[in-house]
């Protein structure tokens, strides 16, 4: 494959063009568009024609849990999927069409919560949430977390308070161009910032501002490369070399024993390619299921 293909150069043009001078370019765009009215995270009509699909309440915050119609309704375990968006930005149908994935590769359910969003709401309040998500899941079988982007950090966030808690580590986890320092203050990211096309440092900071709130910007619950990185679950995690988040996905890389980690750089990637629709995420895709897949059906009589 070349270093990126044809669609990616077009998704990147018009994440450049539209995308990131109307939300990420500077503080004051990404204050405007924080202060939008937020749209309802309902999934897609379309979800429901080969899943199951039920919503169920927690903390008065929605969980969705999405299961393959055709698979069995006996199996234990279900991947958690914490959607990204800057913790500011509604779940979008790439995240629904990850999640199909996911449930059609692991035959088992994945449950979808829709944290609250900044400036609302506040990440405090999003890993309380969590962690009630994880307790019941938890209770059924076996659980992976996966995320994207503000979702990825905030998956590996609620993974470090749940073991801090005595929780069992989840059977894995796999990050997608993971916000791993709310404030960017990682010196490599000046090198990577005029590559990318899509994310900028001062708007992403002013969301990152206003979704930590009173919570100080190292606090692992915001910041979680600042946390506790032992006694972790195996991580899959995927970056591509024009994501400003790529400083530290490496610098994650370096801290985690090899065993730990299956890390994933692609070439000309954008944020979040792997749901991107470009070849790249197809040939990324196989992958990312297969590892969620073979973990959830490790030694599940170790999570009763």
């Amino acid at each position: 494959m070349p270093m990126s293909s044809w669609q990616m150069h077009a998704v990147a043009t018009y994440m450049r063009l539209m995308r990131r001078p109307r939300t990420y370019a500077t503080a004051s765009t990404a204050a405007a568009w924080m202060a939008r009215p937020k749209q309802m995270p309902d999934p897609p009509e379309r979800l429901n024609r080969r899943h199951r699909v039920s919503r169920s309440v927690i903390d008065d915050f929605a969980v969705y849990t999405v299961t393959a119609e055709r698979s069995p309704t006996t199996r234990t375990g279900s991947t958690i999927y914490v959607h990204g968006g800057g913790y500011v930005n509604e779940i979008h149908r790439q995240h629904w069409k990850l999640v199909a994935d996911i449930a059609d590769a692991t035959g088992q359910a994945v449950q979808v919560p829709i944290y609250g969003l900044a400036p609302q709401h506040h990440a405090e309040q999003a890993i309380t949430f969590l962690q009630a998500v994880l307790i019941r899941a938890s209770a059924d079988g076996p659980i992976y977390l996966a995320g994207d982007s503000s979702g990825a950090g905030l998956a590996l966030a609620a993974t470090q308070t749940w073991i801090a808690a005595g929780g069992t580590p989840p059977a894995g986890l796999t990050l997608i161009s993971p916000w791993l320092d709310i404030a960017l203050t990682n010196p490599g990211i000046a090198a990577i910032e005029p590559r990318d096309p899509w994310l900028a440092v001062p708007g992403l900071r002013e969301c990152g501002k206003a979704w930590a709130a009173n919570v100080p910007l190292d606090d692992p619950r915001v910041s979680p490369i600042c946390g506790q990185l032992t006694s972790l679950p195996p991580i899959d995690l995927y970056i591509g070399d024009r994501d400003i988040f790529l400083p530290d996905s490496r610098r994650l890389r370096d801290t985690l024993p090899p065993e730990g980690l299956n890390y994933h750089e692609q070439p000309g990637g954008i944020h979040v390619y792997p749901l991107l629709p470009t070849p790249e995420a197809r040939a990324t895709r196989p992958t990312l299921l297969a590892h969620i897949t073979e973990a959830l059906d490790g030694p599940n009589d170790d999570h009763h």
